[in-house]
């Protein structure tokens, strides 16, 4: 009789191991069914299908947390803000355009948006020159500043920052404060009741306030945008943060890219964060849309807005078509480079073709299983033409694409699966000659100050080294 109650709680637990262990492998059945289903690489497709149904007890969670690649409350948020858009601006409907019969028809198409002409840009290289350009664009706003970053620092750069914004906000103007809560995971409530409490609007980008969405942490708003009254634009690699203008000593000197812009294009800019602002706030600012062109202005320029709510992989096409038209050269900026397999395959034609392609990445290491999966990628076969450099003064974050003497990019994308499935992003195109050739001159200098990799980059490193690399490119998908 007295070891009834111990029987029984011995009976208990296993029972309810067992239906643990049995709700976990019917979860891993039902995911592996999801995924098969979804728009996925064949690779992502296998990696967890196999591991879903051979390990549901740490697959699923995981699953849960990283597996999603698409983001459907967004769609939908999306689709009332675009109508509404539509509603009240019929002319400048941008996302409205289907089709487009220009020389940048299929990139158009992808953006839902035309090139558009009488945009003037200036390019940023430094990060103290970026941020005190910033400064002085905010100070002189009248209506509103959008002000959106994955990472900003609450320290001496990001109190400069705020000094300013709460300046304009006490002279009543809308200031729309909007970070990624996972990139500025270290900002806590207190600091939004301050901004609140100074009258700013404030918003953290996250995947849902249930549960549910909370966990999916995957997703991530990786823009970097400020809009002034409407009138001029930022976009590009700085995040607000002592780092950025090299006052960090961990990471020493930073090279980074920005770009300013006044002119038409700044319109699709503004939808895009229209669009974010709604799907966290529910609300949708009156905004500034009669953005006319520059008259010393000569820049095509457009905006391309991705992410995983996106109905095609909109970021891999348009850069596999970037990749796809070069016929002379192909310099490519990217802080992180864990290509996915149509990539690679477009960079081999490219060589194939003859194409100086050539790929910068920092020799620095920041996010350290990237870092490690990038000398795997640069040492594949297919690659042996491409030609990899590591920069060496300081840590490298710029994110440019040069094409010919035809095209460039610039904005916040990374050469990875995660910018190009799986964050939100904005880059801008841009077709003037000036502009390009002040960023092939610039271009030329970063690799000037790095040091190329051999053919094998892999061949002088240890043992457990080119296992690192090698295994944790299996990660790929997440990295």
């Amino acid at each position: 009789m007295d070891g009834m109650p111990d029987t029984f709680m011995n009976g208990f637990w296993e029972w309810a191991i067992a239906a643990a262990l049995l709700f976990f492998q019917i979860a891993g059945l039902v995911l592996a069914a999801r995924v098969i289903l979804s728009n996925r690489s064949t690779h992502g497709t296998i990696a967890w299908v196999i591991s879903l149904i051979l390990l549901p007890l740490a697959a699923v969670p995981i699953y849960l947390v990283f597996g999603r690649n698409r983001l459907l409350s967004y769609i939908e948020a999306r689709r009332k803000v675009d109508l509404e858009f539509a509603r009240n601006h019929p002319v400048k409907a941008v996302r409205a355009i289907k089709e487009s019969a220009t020389k940048w028809g299929l990139l158009e198409g992808l953006a839902n948006t035309r090139m558009t002409e009488g945009n003037a840009v200036r390019m940023f290289f430094t990060g103290r020159e970026t941020f005190d350009a910033m400064l002085e664009d905010i100070r002189t706003a009248t209506s509103y500043v959008i002000f959106q970053f994955f990472i900003f620092r609450d320290d001496e750069e990001g109190r400069k920052f705020l000094k300013v914004l709460k300046e304009k906000a006490r002279e009543g103007v809308r200031v729309y404060f909007m970070v990624d809560a996972v990139g500025s995971i270290d900002l806590k409530k207190p600091f939004f009741r301050e901004l609140e409490q100074a009258g700013l609007k404030v918003a953290r980008f996250s995947p849902g306030r249930s549960l549910r969405g909370r966990l999916r942490i995957n997703f991530r708003n990786h823009r970097k945008v400020l809009v002034v009254d409407g009138r001029e634009a930022w976009i590009g690699g700085h995040n607000i943060g002592r780092e950025y203008v090299g006052n960090d000593p961990k990471v020493g000197p930073w090279r980074d890219t920005h770009a300013r812009i006044t002119g038409p294009a700044i319109n699709a800019i503004q939808l895009s964060f229209l669009e974010d602002w709604y799907w966290v706030t529910r609300e949708m600012p009156e905004l500034n849309w009669d953005v006319p062109s520059e008259s010393e202005g000569s820049v095509e320029a457009l905006c391309l807005s991705t992410g995983p709510s996106d109905p095609e992989d909109t970021c891999t096409l348009a850069y596999v078509h970037l990749i796809n038209r070069a016929e002379r050269r192909l310099w490519i900026h990217s802080p992180y480079f864990v290509p996915s397999e149509e990539v690679i395959i477009a960079l081999q034609l490219a060589t194939l073709r003859g194409v100086d392609v050539r790929v910068l990445m920092p020799a620095q290491r920041d996010h350290l299983m990237v870092w490690v999966s990038s000398f795997y990628f640069s040492a594949l076969p297919q690659l042996n033409k491409v030609r990899f450099f590591r920069y060496n003064t300081g840590f490298f974050h710029s994110k440019m694409l040069l094409m010919d003497d035809n095209l460039l990019s610039v904005g916040t994308v990374n050469f990875d699966n995660r910018s190009f499935r799986i964050n939100f992003e904005s880059t801008l195109l841009l077709h003037e000659k000036a502009i390009i050739e002040t960023c092939h001159k610039q271009m030329a200098m970063d690799f000037a100050n790095s040091t190329e990799d051999p053919v094998d980059p892999l061949a002088t490193r240890s043992i457990f080294f080119r296992l690192a690399a090698r295994g944790v490119r299996l990660l790929s998908p997440l990295l």
